[in-house]
């Protein structure tokens, strides 16, 4: 048997080499991401909630297709119109992981459902009470033994109520101070000391946190996502959405009507990544309307006119202007 695999390796070798090229061709991964034009998500068939009300038409989040390339993708993105090469680097933060990149935006996401939560059900005059909160770095900007997805939960003795307890601690240091940190990783509490530092003339302690919350609401809503979506930019179209469902009144009018932001528990939209490419997918999925955050809309616009597509892009600044447009219109 032995012998028989020997001369079966002897004559075939340079076939079985090409195909051990191949397979290492497209599975190598390269420091780079493919971003090519994405499409639509119908956040309205994500979204449950037994006593809601349905939608007359559809809305819907916009996303910008990606993929970590691989010899065959870079080599297309070349060639391919809009298919366009992006440094890893370029989304990492003090030298992440891919891994760390894809846990941040999930926490992201997760603070972003919960965001649109409360600005939905406040706008809409229901039901919402804090249950419980709690306070997550997202991104470690400094080597100060904070890591992605830590749980702060003292910060020099003091219980941390949210990410303004924090900010206010810090703000009260000297430059070079340490900070007894008390957080919780990978289910164990541990301490660390992290020392205040001056950047752009402003005391930090290099992370980026935010609070999430879990809220107690009626009626009850249920929002689904798929394993592979993370990210904040789809906050303000769950929070329309959230917003439709608990209301009476039918500002959707039967449209398509797209959009894209991420959603502050004030209610303001913030400008996102990737609008070329999130133009492209709404025109393509034959979208009515996109609402864009107005520090996008100047891209937005360029590409709407260079490729001569016929779509209403409409800008936004706040959740209210949404409404208010959608009521007028």
């Amino acid at each position: 048997m032995i012998k028989r695999v020997k001369e079966y390796i002897k004559e075939d070798k340079w076939f079985i080499i090409s195909v051990i090229i191949i397979i290492l061709i497209f599975n190598i991964k390269l420091p780079y991401y493919v971003n090519m034009p994405g499409g639509t998500i119908k956040i309205n068939d994500r979204i449950s909630c037994s006593s809601c009300n349905d939608i007359n038409g559809s809305l819907n989040m916009l996303y910008v297709t990606e993929y970590v390339a691989t010899v065959p993708t870079y080599l297309l993105s070349y060639v391919i119109p809009n298919w366009d090469l992006e440094n890893i680097s370029e989304q990492q933060v003090n030298n992440e992981s891919v891994e760390e990149i894809n846990i941040r935006n999930k926490l992201m996401l997760e603070n972003s459902i919960d965001n649109a939560t409360y600005v939905a059900y406040t706008n809409a005059s229901k039901y919402i009470k804090t249950k419980s909160k709690k306070t997550i770095v997202i991104t470690s900007i400094l080597d100060n033994g904070l890591k992605i997805g830590d749980e702060i939960l003292k910060v020099n003795g003091n219980d941390v109520e949210n990410t303004e307890n924090i900010k206010k601690i810090v703000s009260n240091s000297k430059v070079g101070d340490k900070l007894s940190f008390r957080i919780r990783r990978n289910e164990k509490e541990i301490d660390k000391d992290v020392k205040v530092s001056l950047k752009d003339g402003e005391k930090v302690i290099g992370v980026i946190i935010t609070t999430d919350y879990v809220y107690d609401i009626d009626p009850e809503i249920d929002i689904k996502f798929k394993r592979s979506e993370s990210g904040s930019s789809g906050g303000f179209m769950m929070a329309l959405s959230m917003y439709i469902k608990l209301t009476e009144e039918d500002i959707i009018k039967g449209r398509n009507i797209a959009g894209t932001g991420t959603i502050s528990r004030d209610g303001s939209v913030g400008e996102i990544d990737g609008i070329k490419y999130k133009i492209m997918g709404a025109v393509h999925d034959k979208m009515d309307i996109v609402l864009v955050p107005s520090g996008n809309y100047k891209e937005a616009m360029k590409v709407v006119k260079k490729n001569k597509y016929n779509i209403k892009i409409v800008k936004i600044d706040t959740f209210k202007d949404a409404i208010d447009y959608l009521k007028n219109n």
